[in-house]
């Protein structure tokens, strides 16, 4: 096992400018490190999560035989420099995760997910979104289905966005993006609930629209908990754009997307002098 750690260390260093840098990020001494990845001392408790946090890795997989670990570290090379890059921030966003573990729990489930959508000026999206714990981060999803009027290609199909929740000075952030197309983020601030089971949500998303305009929005949304378990199908037929006043929405929700007035709804983008 002292054998595998001290060859996997040794991987891991290989994607380092030097050991030297390595060991001053672990504010571990050099010879000390230098008896780590010979084999000849294993790391302390302390160390081993010193090093395990810089990695980005898990100390059951830092002790992995060294074939496998090969293969699990070529899988997430781009994640390894990112926590790198991140360099200080990394702490700080580890500490905002940490801290939504307990405040999120309540919130984990569907939504029904409501908005006036800039592609439909004056109709109102309906979509499916869920939040879910894995290891101790939140994540969302958000399935959106294109009805065919609004697709180039005249079929309804889904768009679904995944992003990460965290609970920040009493109200949750959502950052998402289109799993298939990388080219934007959105962010939705939603207000907490005021009792122990989230009934409704309200808050702001902010957007690029899809269309070639790639115009940012901004709109007030309106969430509806539908349990912590669903039957999906069902619900994912009735998502899709409604006029306000269809009878296929409740009449409450037209109604609390309603302030600031009908042109409110969309930011619309500010073209700069050349």
């Amino acid at each position: 096992m002292q054998d595998n750690i001290a060859r996997n260390l040794k991987l891991l260093c290989s994607y380092a400018p030097s050991i030297a840098e390595v060991c001053r990020g672990l504010g571990v001494n050099r010879q000390q490190f230098t008896k780590y990845l010979s084999g000849a001392s294993r790391p302390s408790a302390r160390n081993m999560r010193r090093i395990c946090d810089y990695f980005g890795v898990e100390e059951t997989e830092l002790m992995m035989p060294h074939g496998r670990f090969a293969e699990l570290v070529s899988l997430r090379p781009r994640a390894r420099h990112l926590l790198r890059a991140l360099g200080p921030a990394a702490t700080h966003i580890d500490r905002m995760i940490a801290s939504s573990v307990d405040s999120l729990r309540p919130y984990c489930g569907y939504y029904f997910y409501y908005y006036y959508t800039p592609s439909r000026p004056g109709m109102i999206r309906r979509s499916v979104l869920r939040i879910a714990g894995y290891k101790g981060v939140y994540y969302t999803r958000l399935s959106e289905r294109i009805q065919p009027e609004e697709s180039p290609l005249g079929r309804s199909h889904f768009i679904r966005y995944i992003g990460v929740a965290l609970m920040l000075g009493g109200r949750i952030f959502i950052t998402d993006h289109n799993s298939n197309a990388l080219r934007s983020l959105s962010q939705t601030i939603l207000f907490p609930a005021a009792g122990e089971v989230p009934e409704f949500l309200t808050g702001m998303t902010l957007g690029v629209q899809g269309r070639s305009a790639r115009s940012p929005f901004a709109a007030q949304v309106f969430l509806e908990y539908l349990g912590p378990q669903i039957n999906l199908r069902p619900a994912m037929a009735q998502t899709g754009i409604f006029a306000a006043d269809s009878a296929a929405l409740p009449r409450h929700i037209a109604r609390m997307l309603a302030v600031g007035g009908e042109g409110q709804h969309m930011l619309t983008a500010l073209e700069l002098p050349a």
